[in-house]
């Protein structure tokens, strides 16, 4: 109590900050844990109907193959629903050099604002270096919002940056989900692959055989 009596309310209020940027933090990380699971969970399901019908008949009838014709599969899926994102990347990129040979500018930050040629210009901006800031046990953190110093404003002279900076963001994150999800398939045929003809004495009784099915040698 003598320490919270000691505290400012600057104090008071930054630690409200603090605890509300962990909460944000832990929910966040804890919403993209259970997302990456169920992606997981899905892709899995995916890989059973990939190798399904070839195990159930017969055509399969070791781990070896198993593996050879699911990383076969797996490749061919990973290609075609990738190849979309990539060709958004490629295209983005694409854009962006035409800007440079129109405007002969090889130097351009696509992310800038205060030049007016990034896609920054469509974001707030802060100015962070003059924030107020307060001693907080010995660590000096900012105290309160800074000041905006831009306002989202549209440029003309950024069309290269508009195109390039979502282009690589929408692509990039669509790859990336995909190659997670081969990931995830890959681990799934590593699982059926040491279980689905894996010969285990470990849980077996011959107790539990009737008279007649034990033939001695």
């Amino acid at each position: 109590m003598t320490l919270l009596a000691q505290l400012t309310e600057g104090d008071k209020r930054l630690i409200m900050i603090l605890c509300l940027i962990f909460v944000l933090v832990f929910v966040l990380v804890g919403y993209i844990g259970v997302l990456v699971k169920k992606v997981m969970t899905f892709q899995g399901k995916k890989m059973d109907d990939l190798v399904h019908d070839v195990v159930v008949t017969g055509v399969i009838t070791d781990s070896h193959k198993l593996m050879r014709y699911g990383i076969k599969k797996n490749h061919r899926l990973l290609f075609r629903n990738s190849w979309i994102p990539v060709l958004i990347m490629a295209v983005a990129g694409l854009v962006m050099l035409i800007y440079c040979i129109i405007y002969n500018n090889w130097t351009i930050n696509p992310f800038e604002w205060s030049e007016g040629v990034g896609f920054g210009t469509l974001l707030f901006h802060f100015d962070w270096d003059g924030a107020p800031r307060s001693n907080f046990f010995g660590l000096t953190l900012i105290s309160d919002w800074p000041e905006v110093i831009h306002s989202p404003t549209w440029s003309w002279d950024a069309w290269g940056s508009y195109i390039f900076v979502p282009g690589m963001l929408v692509g990039g994150i669509w790859f990336l989900i995909d190659v997670q999800a081969y990931i995830a398939r890959s681990y799934k045929l590593f699982k059926l692959s040491k279980s689905v003809f894996n010969k285990s004495l470990d849980k077996f009784d011959p107790s539990e055989l009737p008279p007649e099915d034990v033939k001695p040698e």
